[in-house]
């Protein structure tokens, strides 16, 4: 709920952020020697000597008292630098936000649901939403959708490019490990090493790789069109629109295959959900712990005094070391499940919870209306404000004189992915290969996501608003970074620690693939 207010006084702020320069039309028609009609909202030559009729009379240069054009609009907007980077971060956060509810009702999912139709199907959708989100949005509801897709090539770019750099290169980083005989040993980490320290996964991580290396081909069914008429677009723009359905086709029966691997084979969500589980327990162990310390506390404290129980309120000091002793009870109890464990996250939500040795009842109905409510308002959000949020990047790529793509692939990856890209951090920093293993395979399923329901998204769009495929040098971006990681990944099962730097610097050489295939390769 704080969060909620922390937001809502955010919003009366960024609400608050007007344009209070000119009308851009009349900054236009003074700066180009023509005179400004505010009633028609039209500009003429000043030089003629007879201009059209005019009820609020004609001016030019200083003499004009302009509307700011944007103060028109449902959401709040902004004509000047400090306002769009306002908005930017106000309308990222609010992305930010509902991207984190919808990832905190799909974890409560986990803890009641079995791996199967809901897991293989339902959560990887949900975790693709907030970039679907986007991308629909920057290509149908735009006047002028052709600019305004870039957008939405950005997001698909940025989101892709940066699960398998940024988060990739730190969880090795976080997750080292002492390598011993090709394979880090769990929990071993005695002396730094580019060489000899690095992280270890399962057998079935690679596969998650394959899959996406496999997914990222579909780029090449309307890039192909684009290659053959890169200097005669307007001849390779009516054949775009065919291959576009064919490669929305192809997106949609690979996103259905790849579904149909999680139900069949739900290794991936059956570690999601012992680690959600193991986390819900822990949460639970540890609240009931504190709140029978505190009971103990006021006994004690009331079987020495004579004033009754309920008057006698336990002191900062003894509240202080009541969390002391819960923690050193936690770290006990967590010590002697490790001592237990045999597989790690990997065994089933059952075995877990009889290991942490919690008849902790789970009210199933309880926590399934909380996870849609949460989902539902987190896509609620992400839906209102997806639109405002791609107006704002294009206003502020246009005054900048930069591409939207560029701002969209540095600022919506990190407002719609945050969750993932913190949640995947703190698996890795755990220093078992069960933990490396989900982190993988978790960045390696959501590329897979964007190459088969947001390309899917894209293509659609490029076919219903009859749009140019002008993104090769962007596509040939994400194919590079793509496959270069995949196949790193899909070779082998132990990452030392000098992959690290090499896979992070792709990030920001994958914006210079972008400037140089662009401006002196000639691929636009």
């Amino acid at each position: 709920m704080a969060r909620l207010v922390v937001l809502g006084v955010l919003f009366l702020l960024a609400a608050c952020v007007y344009a209070d320069g000119p009308n851009q039309a009349c900054v236009s028609c003074s700066q180009s020697g023509q005179a400004w009609c505010s009633t028609t909202q039209a500009c003429a030559p000043f030089t003629n000597s007879t201009l059209p009729a005019c009820a609020s009379g004609w001016c030019t240069g200083d003499t004009c008292e302009c509307t700011p054009s944007c103060t028109t609009g449902t959401y709040p907007c902004s004509e000047t630098y400090p306002g769009l980077l306002i908005l930017l971060a106000f309308y990222g956060l609010l992305l930010s936000f509902g991207a984190k509810l919808i990832s905190d009702g799909s974890e409560l999912l986990l803890e009641i649901l079995n791996p199967g139709l809901i897991g293989g199907l339902l959560l990887p959708i949900l975790g693709a939403l907030p970039d679907a989100a986007i991308i629909i949005v920057s290509g149908a509801l735009g006047d002028d959708p052709q600019n305004q897709v870039a957008v939405g090539m950005g997001t698909l770019a940025g989101s892709t490019i940066m699960l398998l750099t940024l988060p990739w290169a730190a969880s090795i980083f976080l997750g080292k490990c002492d390598i011993k005989a090709g394979e880090a040993i769990d929990g071993l980490n005695t002396r730094f090493s580019w060489v000899n320290q690095g992280v270890t996964v399962d057998n079935d991580t690679p596969i998650n790789a394959r899959i996406m290396i496999a997914t990222s081909f579909s780029y090449f069914i309307v890039q192909g069109v684009a290659f053959a008429y890169l200097h005669d677009e307007d001849s390779g723009k009516k054949l775009e629109g065919k291959f576009a359905i064919a490669g929305f086709i192809v997106c949609a029966l690979s996103l259905c295959a790849y579904c149909a691997y999680q139900v069949l084979s739900p290794k991936l969500q059956e570690k999601k959900m012992a680690e959600a589980k193991r986390r819900h327990i822990a949460h639970m162990t540890i609240k009931r712990l504190l709140y029978n310390m505190q009971v103990r506390v006021h006994q004690t404290q009331a079987s020495t005094s004579t004033t009754p129980l309920l008057s006698t309120p336990p002191s900062v000091a003894s509240t202080t070391d009541v969390r002391a002793i819960g923690l050193k009870w936690k770290a006990a109890a967590h010590k002697k499940a490790e001592e237990r464990k045999t597989g790690d996250i990997q065994q089933t939500p059952r075995d877990v919870e009889a290991q942490e040795g919690t008849d902790e009842h789970v009210d199933a109905k309880k926590i399934a209306l909380k996870a849609a409510l949460l989902m539902g308002i987190g896509t609620l959000m992400v839906s209102i404000f997806s639109d405002p949020m791609v107006d704002v990047i294009t206003d502020l790529g246009e005054k900048m004189r930069i591409k939207a793509f560029f701002v969209s692939f540095i600022v919506t990856p990190f407002c719609s992915n945050a969750s993932e890209l913190i949640s995947s951090l703190m698996f890795a920093s755990g220093k078992k290969r069960a933990n490396a293993s989900l982190t993988f395979s978790q960045l390696y399923g959501a590329a897979t996501m964007n190459n088969t329901l947001c390309l899917g998204i894209f293509f659609i769009l490029v076919f219903a608003r009859n749009l140019t495929w002008s993104f090769s040098a962007e596509t040939m971006t994400i194919f590079t970074v793509t496959n270069i990681v995949g196949l790193i990944a899909a070779t082998r099962t132990t990452f030392r620690l000098w992959y690290a730097p090499l896979i992070l610097c792709l990030y920001p050489l994958s914006l210079v693939m972008v400037y140089i295939l662009e401006t002196f390769v000639g691929w636009k």
